[in-house]
């Protein structure tokens, strides 16, 4: 038999039962690729020299009952074709590394798909290394919140999150949504041990998402802070109004009239305020702070009512942040903002975790 095609017999048999083996043992087909890519052209390298590759070809020509023409020199085709091998190797792990995966949260209407061209061209994306993971509940929570479907989005929210950081652990994780803020805050409990590393913004005036800047360009309103004048702090209710892009009105908060309220706010709120994670952590860091101190302050405290104008970056980083530091900060229930009922906040969602209750994602009816 012919020396070379027993050698070509020898490489497809060796590519083969590397890609089989590496699938068995890595369940991620795109990665496993690269390896056997990697792993096939250490292989052609190695069988290269005639002592190795001549021993795997006499044993292939004795298996196939044949005789064979062994090699006296080094093979250089396989030592090129290897080395090729191993490059491309690399750079497909490079370019699989290099995916984003973008949770994408959709609660209202208006809401689009990262994946769409336009918004691929908006935010100078690759298409092949996007992969994107909708968390859809718009018809739900259109039929109207009770108990029955508070319980299907929360369901929802909890496996479809829990499956991205599953997915996303090895790549780049993304964010973006238009969601009510009490399911965005909920949905960041679950995404507590995933790094989002980017988030998408939408802008509405233009029509296009953006994404945050790593950096802050230029000086960004301050986020303050206000407490009572005259504190009770006896009390164990406590409400924190939070406005980055409305201001939470006094005669919006009727229905805790006579609570303590702890203002969070920027001096001129609008939409799309947060332009950088520079700012997101800032803001976000100053936010757990404030519900930390409450529980110090105010002893007493059971409950944190939660009124928030925020974006959906702030929402999912409050989520993450409260996820972290559960044992530092009481019960928070964070409320739902409807403008022609009466009151303006018809419902809220546990997002905090006590093991002892199991409340987390429980309907609480104003």
């Amino acid at each position: 038999m012919n020396y070379n095609i027993v050698v070509v017999t020898a490489i497809i048999i060796v590519v083969l039962i590397t890609e089989f083996l590496i699938n068995i043992i890595n369940s991620k087909s795109e990665s496993s690729t690269s390896g056997a890519m990697i792993a096939t052209g250490i292989t052609l390298i190695v069988t290269a020299f005639p002592s190795i590759i001549d021993s795997l070809v006499n044993l292939l020509g004795f298996a196939l009952g044949t005789d064979v023409i062994t090699s006296n020199g080094v093979n250089g085709v396989s030592i090129v074709c290897g080395g090729l091998l191993i490059v491309f190797g690399f750079i497909y792990e490079k370019n699989i590394r290099d995916r984003i995966f973008v949770l994408n949260m959709f609660g209202i209407y208006s809401q689009f798909e990262i994946s769409e061209k336009k918004n691929i061209t908006d935010l100078k994306l690759s298409d092949f290394k996007l992969k994107e993971i909708t968390v859809d509940f718009v018809d739900i929570f259109k039929s109207g919140i009770t108990e029955s479907t508070n319980e299907i989005i929360t369901k929802k929210i909890e496996k479809e999150c829990l499956k991205f950081v599953e997915r996303s652990r090895d790549f780049k994780s993304c964010y973006t949504g238009m969601a009510p803020i009490p399911y965005t805050i909920l949905a960041g409990t679950y995404l507590a041990n995933s790094k989002v590393e980017r988030y998408f913004e939408y802008r509405r005036s233009e029509n296009k998402y953006y994404e945050l800047a790593k950096k802050a360009k230029r000086h960004y309103p301050e986020l303050k802070k206000e407490y009572p004048e005259n504190e009770r702090l006896e009390s164990e209710n406590i409400v924190v109004s939070i406005s980055i892009t409305r201001t939470v009105q006094e005669h919006d908060m009727n229905q805790f009239r006579d609570t303590d309220v702890i203002k969070l706010y920027v001096d001129n709120p609008e939409d799309n305020l947060i332009k950088s994670r520079e700012q997101l952590n800032d803001y976000k860091i100053k936010i757990i702070d404030c519900l930390e101190e409450i529980k110090v302050k105010y002893c007493k405290v059971k409950k944190i009512h939660l009124l928030a104008s925020i974006p959906s970056c702030i929402s999912l980083e409050i989520g993450k942040m409260i996820a972290l530091n559960g044992n530092r900060i009481p019960q928070i229930i964070s409320y739902h903002y409807v403008n022609s009922e009466t009151p303006k906040y018809p419902f809220g969602i546990i997002v905090t975790e006590n093991f002892s209750d199991n409340e987390k994602g429980k309907l609480v009816r104003s």
